[in-house]
Order: C-alpha cells, then structure tokens, then sequence
C-alpha cells in the first residue's frame, strides 16, 4: 500500500470516527427536543389545594404526554407573587401559574366578574359553572390578553369572620374590614354598609389584633389555617363570593405544542378539577368542626338582605355583564 493511499484511508477512517462521535452528540439533542420542560407556579404553601392542583396537573400531563411535557412546581410564593407569576407567563421564564380568578382582570378587565357576589348559587353551582364556560372563556381571554385560563382550582366561599355578631347588612355599619385592593371587593362591602379597608393579607393579623380592622373575609380553611380565629371570634356565613383560583397557560406556549398535547392540556385541566373539588369540600367540613373546637360562634345570616343591599351595583361594572349573565344562565 503506497504512502497517498494509507493517508486516504486515515481520512476515511477520521471522517468516520467524526461523523459517529456528530451521531452520538446529535441523538441526545434530538432526544431533548422532545421533551419540554416547564415551569410551574403557585404562591401558596405545597399543602394547601392550590399547590396540590398544580401538583396533579403536571403529574396528569405527564402521563398524557407520555412524558413529553414536564412541570415543575415552585410553592410559597419562591417565583414571586401572583401579579408577578402572570407576568411571568407573559415573558416566558413560567409557563403555569395558578393565580385567583380575577386577578387576571389587570390584563383582561371582565375576570373581575369572579369576584361579583352572590353570582353563584351554591359550591355546587359554580363547579358547573365554570367547567362549562371554561373552553369559552379560555379562548375569549387569549384573544384578549395572551393568556389562556384552562382549569379552575376549586375554593370554597368566603366567610366573614369578627368579634361581632354579623347576620344582616345593618350590623356592618360603621364596621372596618380588610378587603384585598380591588374596586369590586371595596364597592360590595360598601355596599353592605361597611368601612372596607384595602389591605394586603400579610398585615391582617396584626391589624385585627390591634384593633385597626374589625373583621375580614376568605374561605373558612384560610382563616382557620392563618390563626386569626385567635383574635376573632365569630364567624358570619355570608357566603357572598365565591373565586376560585385558576390554572393559566401563556398562550404562545399552548400554541407552540401540537394538537395532540394541546389535547392532553386539556383533559388533564379536567381531570384536575374532578380530583381536587371533593378533597376541598371535605376539607371545609373538617375545617369547620375545628372552628367550631375553638369555640368560634357561628352566625347564620339573612343572605336575602345582603343580596338586596347590592341593588345597583350592576350598572358600576359594566364590563362584567358578559360573563355574569352566561354564569347565571347554567343551571
């Protein structure tokens, strides 16, 4: 074998080795392509429900995906705050948040529907309620703001808790409560005769116990779980909101997957719901035997009289209408 044909084969072999040791690179990157890994969101704590749904949800698309799609939950708020989470989703660093329902009203106003009282009739109601608008709404708000709300995250209604007895709209005048810092929650206790003070939740327990506020308002497991029933002793079942919170995609993120995972997105969302809403009504039984341990007075209340105290306030939030009217329409 001459010296130009040792030197061909050398080549030959270089190239080979090359094109094997591409091979071996590429396979991995190929392999990665199919797997998107994605960021999941939640601001409460990993045993509350709403962590839990985004726990359930990502296991759900990952089966369904046959782990094509991979969610990682962050709790307790370590991504920021819910503003912040959506943001978040806006800008691409998350693609999942779990923020309240009508949070999303900064980018979309007619979300603060969510947060209208007495809207539903009852837990049961509003679970029908929103799997049924769900796809619709969905759709709406991503045309709309580039957000896609594809599952509710059940919560059971808010309570307001106080060291008065509270069973109709007269017995709130002249009476300070924390409302988060939204026009719709201010109007509504307003509404009912009340002095609505904005206030975010970290500083209300300090606030009640130094007498700054008289009272506040969330569902009992919230209230119970935060120990403001140490320094409040009564609890009035006004049942006058219901929010739940939501599993939210940016919608260039639903977009860019194909159909058939876009399919899984879904059916995992109601899988999800299916899963978690009768965890979170028995846990509110529970929640209220405990109360009731700690020898909270319970209030039943003139829910007809708060209702009537809201007449009006429809034509101040226009922009819901849309929404309200399709909610109550379900049966």
């Amino acid at each position: 074998m001459t010296t130009m044909s040792r030197i061909a084969i050398s080549r030959r072999s270089l190239l080979g080795v090359g094109a094997a040791v591409v091979g071996t690179v590429a396979m991995p990157a190929v392999l990665r392509a199919k797997t998107l890994k994605w960021i999941g969101a939640s601001t409460a704590p990993q045993s509350d429900f709403i962590s839990q749904a985004l726990d359930v949800y990502a296991e759900r698309v990952k089966d369904l995906t046959k782990g094509e799609i991979l969610i990682s939950s962050h709790y307790a708020g370590s991504l920021g705050g819910e503003r912040e989470n959506v943001e978040g989703l806006l800008q691409g660093s998350i693609q999942v948040a779990t923020p309240g329902a009508a949070l999303l009203a900064g980018w979309y106003k007619p979300a603060e529907v969510f947060t209208y009282p007495y809207l539903f009739k009852s837990v049961a109601h509003k679970d029908r309620a929103m799997t049924a608008i769900m796809d619709e709404y969905g759709e709406e708000v991503a045309k709309k703001a580039k957000l896609r709300p594809i599952a509710a995250i059940a919560r059971m209604p808010r309570m307001l808790s106080s060291n008065r007895d509270v069973k109709t709209p007269a017995d709130l005048k002249g009476f300070k409560i924390r409302v988060p810092e939204t026009p719709m929650w201010k109007r509504t206790f307003e509404h009912f005769g009340a002095s609505p003070t904005p206030m975010p939740f970290p500083d209300v327990f300090q606030a009640l116990k130094s007498g700054v506020i008289d009272g506040q308002e969330n569902p009992t497991a919230l209230t119970y779980n935060s120990g403001i029933f140490d320094v409040n002793h009564n609890l009035a079942l006004t049942e006058h909101m219901m929010q739940d919170n939501m599993i939210v995609l940016p919608e260039a993120t639903f977009q860019g997957v194909g159909a058939e995972q876009r399919k899984a997105l879904v059916q995992a969302a109601r899988e999800m719901e299916e899963n978690i809403r009768p965890k979170v009504l028995a846990d509110d039984a529970v929640t209220l035997a405990k109360v009731k341990e700690k020898k909270v007075a319970i209030n039943d209340v003139d829910k007809d009289a708060f209702r009537a105290s809201l007449k009006g306030m429809e034509a101040e939030f226009p922009h819901v209408r849309q929404w309200a009217e399709r909610i109550t329409a379900i049966s």
